[in-house]
């Protein structure tokens, strides 16, 4: 999971209000729910701090009819909503927090940022490309190929098997080109998995021309449907959620086996460690809403540690360093560092002792880290 478009999050931190509610309003005393919660929230967060301009800024979104989703992430700082996401469900848990950091994990863990992919209608005559960034900005792309000769010629005699030689050569030609195109917006998103529907064999000519690891990763929905249905965006959701938990244990896998060579950590205070040395690559984190455990920050992007002696050993003042939830720090260590963050699939979790925060034993504390150098190598 890339997490850079969450950058500008993080150009200052201090003051977050976070906020997550129900917002469905299929029912018929739904607005009057809705204000009932956020009036409580609002609350919350005014008796813990936030500003008045914040917890205005944050209602616009939560009142806002034209947001129809069954639930709403909103977050601000300073008078000013800096990112908002609709749920596709209710949020597992209503929250209204007012800290340094964003409390990004629960959305990252319900609402998890789409891998970038293209979504593909393919026809005789070209087709249609529909690419969804890591961020969820979607671009369209059309391509138009030959328009002659496109239909199965019904002719008889010598010329038959010519004509229907053409019209292969530009059923082909046009899928070439329809894959040419194809390749080019995935390098230019970072996509490396495409669903494709559209015309039956001009679906399967677009496969065979995608370039190789494109055609691997290929999903082929048997539907004559457009790139932006609803069917595609389905099978999409369903190839995208077994991709991610895919690259997750191979990834784990990995750290496995590169830890006995010095080049993987877990626990928290040595997966912070390598995060204040520049080392994380790759940050496994388990979905641990239980989880009561801290982590010290301050302003630099790697400033994350569990004491205030290895965040004083960098030269940072002690009205310099905050504490916020560990979750929220490492989210924020990940996002500013270029790291990739991975969702362990529960099963890969050991839970440990009951009374620890979160109660997971391996990885330790539910945290673990691929490093891209080991210290023997720095």
């Amino acid at each position: 999971m890339h997490l850079d478009f969450l950058r500008p999050m993080y150009d200052e931190i201090g003051d977050y209000v976070s906020v997550y509610t129900g917002t469905d309003r299929a029912s018929e005393h739904a607005n009057d729910a809705i204000a009932i919660r956020w009036e409580h929230a609002r609350e919350q967060l005014a008796q813990a701090g936030a500003s008045a301009e914040s917890l205005q800024a944050v209602a616009e979104v939560i009142s806002d009819p034209d947001r129809v989703a069954q639930g709403q992430a909103v977050f601000a700082r300073h008078g000013a909503v800096t990112f908002a996401a609709a749920l596709d469900g209710p949020p597992r848990r209503e929250i209204a927090r007012f800290a340094p950091l964003p409390h990004l994990m629960p959305l990252l863990a319900q609402h998890r940022p789409p891998i970038p992919h293209l979504r593909v209608s393919a026809t005789r005559t070209g087709g249609e490309i529909v690419a969804i960034g890591g961020s969820g900005k979607v671009w369209r792309d059309w391509v138009a190929g030959q328009t002659w000769p496109v239909h199965k010629a019904k002719v008889g005699g010598m010329s038959q098997d010519s004509y229907q030689r053409s019209d292969e050569e530009t059923w082909n030609e046009n899928a070439k080109e329809l894959a040419t195109e194809a390749a080019k917006v995935a390098r230019e998103i970072g996509a490396a998995h495409v669903v494709v529907g559209g015309d039956v064999r001009a679906r399967t000519l677009f496969v065979d021309h995608l370039p190789k690891l494109l055609r691997a990763s290929a999903v082929v929905v048997d539907d004559e449907v457009t790139a932006d249905s609803q069917v595609l965006a389905g099978a999409a959701d369903r190839a995208l959620a077994g991709w991610a938990e895919s690259e997750a244990r191979e990834r784990f896998d990995a750290w496995q086996a590169e830890r006995a060579h010095g080049r993987g950590v877990d626990g928290l205070g040595r997966t912070m460690a390598a995060f204040r040395d520049g080392q994380i690559a790759d940050l496994f984190l388990a979905d641990d809403p239980t989880s009561t455990a801290t982590a010290l920050i301050g302003p630099g992007d790697s400033d994350i540690a569990v004491s205030p002696n290895e965040l004083l050993e960098r030269g940072l003042a002690e009205n310099q360093i905050l504490t916020d939830r560990a979750d929220s720090a490492l989210v924020r260590a990940a996002v500013r560092t270029d790291s990739e963050l991975h969702f362990l699939p529960a099963d890969l979790v050991q839970r440990g002792d009951p009374t620890a925060d979160g109660g997971i034993a391996a990885p330790r504390d539910g945290v673990a880290a691929a490093l891209r150098f080991s210290v023997e190598e720095a």
